[in-house]
């Protein structure tokens, strides 16, 4: 019954696009006999008799003048039957002298079908997009899952409940909306976006990929073993910077890609969701370029390192580091130290990228371990003062 009542929501529009190309006035009835569509609207909302012998009889019936002065609501011309997928959803009728419209029928009969086929093919394609999203947002943004609701999405989607799964966020920011004008339709856009997407992380058939919202693109990807997982990490920047560039041909120009952790079954996968979240926060403020953040890439591991401090070894290592801070030149010692470190303590160097002599860099250094106890040439110390100065300027 869904493909009779989709028939009923786009009969007037069906009859419009017919009518621009066709001579003579149509008629769209329903399978009890009611007109759902016509080129006149007064006659909508009432019955055609003949429509159901047609249906009976499954061919084209022929009224003329003289076979429709005394039926109710019934003008000369034909009526056939519109089928969609071997079932009869209803009856075409063609308005005008039998002999002029006849050679009209089988082509509008067609060519209503292939827009009617084309309406539902169109409205499937929405509702699985849709339901792709909900489930998205069910498993992702939830900490806990109906069981039942799970495994019957899971067999929606045709994806194991018990395979490892892993997340991977592209938050193309509000690029979609900012880009999207009025002449394109967003729905076909975003499908572009999603098979390009997929194209790029070269997707398996039970992984999904779907918007979460406007900005953020989810990939669901399931694994057989950590080991294959690590070999998505393996290569993950070098995809990422592929759909960058394919993104950029859409006018997104600014996109953030994290990968989250593996998941023992779908229904943890929330945590990967959240990780990956997380990645994309921490990079920006690292700033760290690409944009392309994971816990397999050293740079991340190590701007967040002075994050992973619990709070009360930060204020120790804080109340310890106090009378560098309050120094005046706290802020020059901190910049010359930090790139030091960035320089693998190599004095020289460091100099160099302070565009400073080295003397005055041994001299800042030297004035760093009077106020801190601490020694820069020894790791240790360095680890130490490294944090201190990352949480505290951070």
């Amino acid at each position: 019954m869904a493909i009779i009542k989709g028939f009923v929501q786009f009969a007037q529009k069906i009859v419009k696009s017919t009518s621009d190309i066709l001579p003579f006035p149509i008629s769209l009835i329903d399978e009890n006999g009611w007109i759902i569509g016509s080129t006149n609207p007064d006659r909508i909302g009432t019955v055609h008799p003949p429509s159901k012998e047609a249906l009976k009889k499954n061919t084209v019936l022929i009224y003329d003048e003289e076979k429709t002065k005394n039926m109710n609501n019934v003008l000369p011309g034909v009526v056939i039957p519109l089928t969609f997928e071997n079932k009869a959803v209803g009856v075409l009728g063609i308005i005008g002298p039998p002999e002029q419209v006849k050679p009209y029928a089988y082509l509008v009969k067609s060519y209503v079908e292939i827009m009617w086929q084309d309406a539902i093919h169109r409205q499937t394609k929405e509702l699985s997009v849709k339901a792709a999203e909900t489930f998205a947002q069910y498993v992702l943004l939830n900490d806990t899952h109906n069981q039942q609701t799970l495994e019957q999405y899971c067999d929606m989607f045709q994806i194991n409940y018990n395979s490892n799964w892993f997340c991977i966020v592209i938050d193309i920011g509000n690029a979609l909306l900012k880009n999207t004008s009025i002449h394109h339709n967003v729905g076909d856009i975003k499908a572009e976006l999603l098979e390009s997407t997929r194209r790029v992380f070269l997707c398996k058939q039970d992984s999904l990929c779907t918007f979460l919202n406007s900005e953020k693109i989810i990939l669901l990807t399931s694994v057989l073993s950590k080991e294959a997982y690590i070999d998505k990490l393996r290569c993950f920047e070098k995809l990422s910077l592929k759909l960058m560039t394919v993104l950029r041909s859409f006018q997104i120009m600014h996109t953030s890609i994290a990968i989250g952790s593996l998941s023992q079954t779908i229904a943890g996968i929330y945590q990967s969701f959240r990780e990956a979240n997380s990645l994309i926060q921490y990079g920006g403020q690292l700033d760290i370029t690409p944009k392309i953040y994971s816990y397999h890439d050293w740079k991340m591991l190590l701007g967040l390192l002075p994050e992973q401090v619990n709070a009360i070894y930060n204020d120790k290592l804080a109340f310890r580091l106090s009378p560098l801070f309050q120094d005046k030149s706290a802020s020059e010692l901190a910049k010359t130290f930090m790139t030091y470190c960035e320089a693998n303590m190599n004095t020289s160097k460091a100099a160099k990228k302070l565009f400073i002599h080295r003397n005055t860099l041994i001299y800042r250094l030297q004035k760093i371990e009077e106020i801190t106890s601490l020694d820069t040439k020894s790791f240790e110390h360095c680890m130490l003062l490294y944090l201190g100065l990352k949480k505290h300027f951070s």
